[in-house]
């Protein structure tokens, strides 16, 4: 088999270990939920992506690179962000009936 087919290979392996690895690591119900909700939106994109670089011409792939690194880089953030406010959310809620119950 050629390396491309095993390089690929090893990045859907590790996708799909983040991706499992992720939805444990869930706190929360909602987190779990809005976890597998961008995972499936991440694994989505990355199909599009990889379906575009190879069906499109190089000249497009080339010029579409920078606008795409970005954008994925936007994304993944603002996703981690989510992410982290769903967790802050959670642990107030936790400190407020900590304090309802000591008064």
């Amino acid at each position: 088999m050629k390396f491309e087919t095993y390089l690929l290979l090893g990045i859907v392996l590790f996708g799909v270990w983040k991706t499992q690895r992720s939805v444990q690591r869930s706190q929360t119900a909602q987190e779990r939920y809005f976890t597998m909700r961008a995972s499936i939106f991440s694994w989505f994109v990355g199909f599009l992506v990889l379906a575009g670089l190879l069906f499109l011409p190089f000249r497009v792939v080339a010029l579409l690179l920078v606008p795409v690194a970005f954008g994925g880089l936007t994304v993944a953030k603002y996703l981690r962000d989510a992410r982290e406010r769903l967790r802050r959310e959670n642990e107030e809620r936790v400190d407020i009936d900590r304090m309802k119950r000591v008064n």
